[in-house]
């Protein structure tokens, strides 16, 4: 016998912004914020993200999962944004992201991981505009 028992393993943020990337460096910004809560991280070394895809909330996961990798693959965690650009290729029909992430590798004894993500999601996302508002909401497997 079974039963299907309904679980959540789930952490969303809800993000608002007055331009798309603000929507996005403050998802970078949430995301931090939540898993690594208030953990100093040093600006010792930097990495660039070039990434693309054909819709905003394609892009969006892209973003926050390159973050997740850092921290998950290379074990190393990103303290801030310090270039970033968002661009629309109409003859693509191709958003693209470019950044560099200033960050410095985990350590155990200064950081302190509070959600391991194990994906960004696509479940409930959907980046709106209203009012000159740009907002979306973002829910982590963890």
């Amino acid at each position: 016998m079974f039963k299907l028992v309904e679980h959540t393993a789930d952490v969303a943020l809800e993000i608002s912004a007055e331009s798309l990337e603000s929507l996005f460096l403050e998802t970078a910004a949430g995301f931090k914020a939540m898993v690594l809560e208030d953990s100093a991280i040093l600006s010792e070394t930097s990495r660039k993200v070039e990434l693309a895809a054909s819709e905003l909330e394609d892009l969006l996961v892209q973003w926050l999962s390159e973050l997740n990798y850092f921290i998950t693959v290379h074990y190393w965690l990103a303290n801030e944004v310090a270039e970033f650009s968002l661009q629309f290729s109409e003859a693509e029909n191709e958003w693209k992201l470019q950044a560099e992430i200033t960050g410095e590798p985990l350590d155990h004894d200064r950081h302190y991981i509070y959600f391991d993500i194990k994906a960004v999601t696509y479940h409930q996302m959907k980046i709106t505009q209203t009012d000159g508002q740009f907002s979306t909401k973002v829910v982590f497997d963890i």
